[in-house]
């Protein structure tokens, strides 16, 4: 076979690939505030969450990521994606210094079953199919409703690797299932990498002031 050929093999079996990746993207019918959410603790932000209704008279659904108790604050950019800062929670250990977190609640929720799926690889764009169910560990298959969760706290049992020292990008779903099939769910992504600072915030202010101001000038 020419190479010729050969490489127009190659880049048809890529494309065919491509068709059939599903990268998860945020999903949700509102995103805000939850009230009805504490996700099993107290003081746990509740003001910035991925909602997905699965109706009138029928469960919610509630997915957000949020600090590990005083770690700098997970930024929401509002459209299902956080920013989260990089490190171990504790020098040694395998906790990031942030969670995400999981809700189920509303009406009719004995009506469906649930599944809690997690991204455990940094790289950005991960394919649904590499998500690791983690309903069992996570206490969903329990009948806990909602939780407070580390990937640290899941290396042993979803028997995955996760370095909370690495920026890169984690998504989790969660998912309501009637009739042996998927009929809601919501999805986040959080992007793990340095977070400005507030004074560094100050200084892009700064900055951007001063160059609208010269802007300003070389138009008068």
């Amino acid at each position: 076979m020419s190479l010729k050929k050969k490489m127009a093999l190659a880049a048809l079996a890529l494309a065919a690939g491509s068709a059939f990746a599903t990268p998860v993207t945020a999903h949700y019918t509102s995103f805000g505030a939850l009230s009805a959410a504490t996700f099993g603790g107290s003081g746990i932000p509740n003001s910035d969450v991925a909602i997905t209704s699965l109706g009138a008279g029928q469960p919610i659904l509630g997915l957000t990521a949020t600090q590990r108790y005083s770690n700098p604050a997970v930024v929401s950019h509002d459209n299902g994606v956080f920013q989260a800062v990089t490190g171990a929670y504790a020098a040694g250990d395998n906790l990031a210094r942030w969670n995400f977190d999981y809700y189920v609640g509303g009406s009719n929720v004995g009506s469906y079953s649930y599944r809690l799926l997690a991204d455990f690889d940094a790289g950005a764009n991960t394919d649904e199919s590499k998500y690791v169910d983690i309903s069992l560990v996570s206490g969903l298959s329990f009948g806990v409703r909602q939780n407070s969760l580390n990937l640290g706290d899941l290396l042993a049992s979803a028997s995955n690797s996760f370095d909370p020292s690495k920026n890169g990008e984690y998504g989790f779903i969660l998912e309501a299932w009637q009739g042996g099939r998927e009929v809601g769910r919501s999805a986040i992504l959080v992007d793990v990498g340095n977070v400005p600072e507030p004074a560094s915030l100050a200084l892009v202010g700064v900055a951007l002031a001063g160059a609208a101001f010269a802007a300003r000038r070389r138009k008068a």
